[in-house]
């Protein structure tokens, strides 16, 4: 079963099955969210703090986080720490072994009936990492610990994503400025806490300096489902921080609940001082 959402990251962040997330992912923070086509001149801090929601069928997922530029300004090259958790609930619809002895010669043959599973589910990172510009991209990367639970009101035992996890935890973070009016990103992840894994990928193009707008695609796995979306965004950027607002179709297969596509949509608000 898997949360997917549905940033950290979760079938992360949708599931959380669906992320989910794991939508632990999923979530993390925007890749990229601290660059602007043009630097800014001015020193804007060491420090980024965000929020977000994730939303699709049977799924809700909130989260926050913080990373600091300790030894330098939060644009410049150096050395990151991040921190960033988040909370949520997803269901899904499976089948149990009806309460009665069954499986062997002794007893009649195993009855299954439909059941519907609801669980809490909740994720939390500690990484480490580094910041490097090569003209127009910018790279980031980190390295940690994550630990992610998922805590369900009846227990489901053919699902494989139950209980606490904690693993190691990788992410890399790419932008690239396509000149003055567009630019692409690419966010990876991956945990071995319930084998969780996030790809997104966006391409913006500026509508205004201020103001883009463009695709993005999603991909969440976990040891026992993943799922997929695509969408569009809208992201207004200022020197301090950003908005982006995200939505589109979100396919999720959690269980024995193979489920169509279903709309999703996202916020995240990310500020720096």
């Amino acid at each position: 079963m898997q949360f997917k959402i549905f940033d950290c990251t979760v079938k992360p962040i949708a599931a959380l099955r669906l992320l989910a997330l794991f939508l632990y992912s999923c979530a993390p923070p925007p890749a990229g969210a601290a660059d602007l086509v043009d630097p800014p001149q001015q020193k804007l801090g060491w420090t980024e703090v965000w929020s977000g929601a994730d939303v699709t069928r049977d799924v809700w997922v909130l989260y926050s986080g913080v990373t600091l530029a300790p030894w330098s300004d939060i644009h410049e090259d150096g050395i990151r720490l991040r921190a960033g958790g988040g909370y949520g609930q997803y269901s899904y619809r499976g089948a149990r072994i009806a309460p009665s002895p069954c499986g062997s010669p002794r007893f009649a043959p195993c009855v299954y009936v439909p059941q519907t599973f609801n669980v809490d589910v909740s994720f939390i990172d500690a990484l480490v990492g580094y910041q490097k510009r090569f003209g127009e991209l910018t790279a980031k990367a980190f390295v940690g610990v994550s630990g992610i639970s998922h805590q369900f009101d009846v227990r489901d035992p053919n699902n494989e994503v139950i209980g606490a996890a904690v693993g190691a935890r990788a992410l890399i973070e790419l932008w690239l400025n396509l000149g003055p009016q567009a630019w692409t990103s690419l966010d990876l992840g991956y945990t071995t806490a319930h084998e969780t894994g996030s790809a997104r990928w966006r391409a913006g193009w500026r509508v205004i300096p201020a103001i883009s707008i463009g695709p993005e695609v999603k991909y969440d796995t976990n040891a026992e489902d993943d799922a997929s979306r695509a969408g569009a965004f809208l992201r207004y950027e200022w020197s301090g921080g950003e908005i982006s607002a995200s939505g589109g179709y979100a396919g999720v297969v959690t269980g024995d609940d193979d489920q169509n596509p279903a709309p999703y949509a996202t916020l995240n608000v990310l500020t720096r001082f």
